[in-house]
């Protein structure tokens, strides 16, 4: 499958494949959530509104990352709204879609008054977007997709003699995969109130610190870029609140 930035027209307008698989992830993750939340028994009353902060806090989490990653120089760019789904700069980067999704989330369920988190239902919706969108990175071209590579699953450039690491299938199988484990987990005792979610998170951001390694994202300082910070921040900082709360969250099997 080579890459394909434009796919198709439409009456002379171009279909770009980064804009249309970010409405198919985003149709997928959106239903895979109502599969769940129906699963759940979770009420409508607060499904909407916690899902729409969540998309909120999602696509601004994911636009101003780009400052942190790509420097305050993107502002003019990256500030324009009403080019959220320009192709040459796409909706952001995921790492900063998860967080504000979180915090969006987080907010709403406060304000709507609810005490428990049903959040663990956009754990397996999460990974499902993420691998349909990854999709569209490839085909777009995304950030060169990926170092060079002699690997056989290298994929050719235009305009360039060497192969690259296809990154963002890289990312694609990872979220299929996770995924699956995310469906297996999901009635488990222990990942329930959030966990589940907490533990998603912490899975992806483990992953993306080492698949960082093949792609061609700006290097931060110690070799390392902004979004293997990040992720290493998100990681550790899940590590953190499960040890804290592992007497609460995991209680010890009662012996008879």
């Amino acid at each position: 499958m080579p890459p394909v930035p434009v796919l198709f027209s439409i009456g002379g307008m171009p279909v770009y494949a980064h804009g249309l698989f970010l409405l198919l992830a985003l149709l997928a993750g959106l239903g895979w959530l109502l599969i769940e939340a129906k699963r759940r028994r979770w009420p409508k009353e607060e499904v909407i509104p916690i899902t729409l902060a969540a998309f909120v806090g999602g696509m601004m989490g994911a636009r101003l990352s780009i400052l942190f990653f790509n420097g305050l120089e993107t502002a003019p760019l990256v500030l324009n709204m009403y080019a959220l789904f320009d192709p040459r700069i796409g909706p952001g980067s995921i790492l900063g879609g998860v967080i504000g999704a979180y915090l969006g989330g987080y907010i709403a369920s406060r304000a709507i008054g609810k005490e428990k988190c049903s959040c663990d239902a956009f754990a397996p919706a999460m990974a499902l977007a993420t691998a349909v969108g990854r999709v569209g990175c490839f085909l777009a071209l995304e950030d060169g997709l990926g170092k060079p590579t002699n690997l056989p699953w290298g994929v050719p450039l235009p305009g360039v003699e060497y192969l690259v690491h296809p990154a963002p299938l890289y990312d694609m199988a990872f979220n299929l995969f996770w995924f699956g484990v995310l469906l297996a987990l999901r009635d488990h005792k222990w990942m329930q109130n959030g966990n589940l979610l907490k533990f998603g998170i912490a899975g992806y951001a483990f992953f993306r610190f080492f698949v960082e390694f093949v792609r061609n994202n700006q290097v931060m300082a110690l070799g390392l870029t902004g979004q293997q910070y990040v992720s290493a921040f998100l990681f550790v900082a899940v590590i953190v609140y499960f040890a804290k709360n592992r007497e609460k969250l995991f209680p010890a099997a009662q012996t008879a």
